[in-house]
């Protein structure tokens, strides 16, 4: 038996409790970067090493130490806020009222969250290699990279703005309808 699309027990309501896990275990990883950054900002303070070891995981300097907590903080927080958005929109596919004029703001706001995203990464990645290339140990001198552009990434966010736009569009066509005897 096919599952339907929407409306209670369907695949909208399973996918609605898939994003809440997500959104879990986006809160549990960015609780779990925070609480590396304590024991490495102990460790730098006190000169001692933390109780734990990472063998051959462990960041050598405290730039790349910087970079993924910094990277890793920003992409569980832009995970919760996706998550948040989407479950707005499973909310009213369970419901069986997908075309409101939230989920269009929803879908803009997803792709304004993802390119923030993107950017921010972007921008902070480049801006860690610029400043290790000019720290560079001994002088040696280290070329700076340009930061890799994720082109899958800005398509999606693109796709989920003309999204936003169809859905407001649907919204529109639906309201006219009501109106219409």
């Amino acid at each position: 038996m096919l599952m339907r699309a929407t409306g209670r027990g369907s695949i909208s309501s399973v996918l609605k409790v898939a994003v809440d896990v997500l959104w879990v275990l986006a809160c549990a990883v960015l609780g779990f970067i925070w609480i590396i950054a304590a024991f490495a900002l102990y460790a730098l303070v006190t000169g001692n090493t933390p109780f734990f070891d990472l063998g051959q995981y462990r960041l050598k300097t405290g730039l790349e130490l910087t970079a993924w907590i910094t990277i890793g903080s920003i992409l569980c927080i832009g995970v919760m806020i996706v998550c948040a958005y989407l479950r707005g929109v499973f909310e009213t596919l369970v419901a069986r009222d997908p075309f409101v004029p939230e989920n269009a703001t929803r879908f803009a706001a997803i792709g304004v969250v993802l390119a923030v995203m993107e950017g921010t990464s972007m921008f902070t990645a480049g801006l860690i290699n610029l400043a290790s290339s000019i720290l560079a140990a001994g002088g040696a001198t280290v070329a700076f990279r340009f930061p890799n552009i994720n082109w899958p990434v800005w398509l999606a966010v693109l796709t989920l703005l003309i999204l936003a736009q169809v859905f407001r569009e649907g919204a529109a066509m639906r309201e006219e309808q009501k109106m219409t005897i």
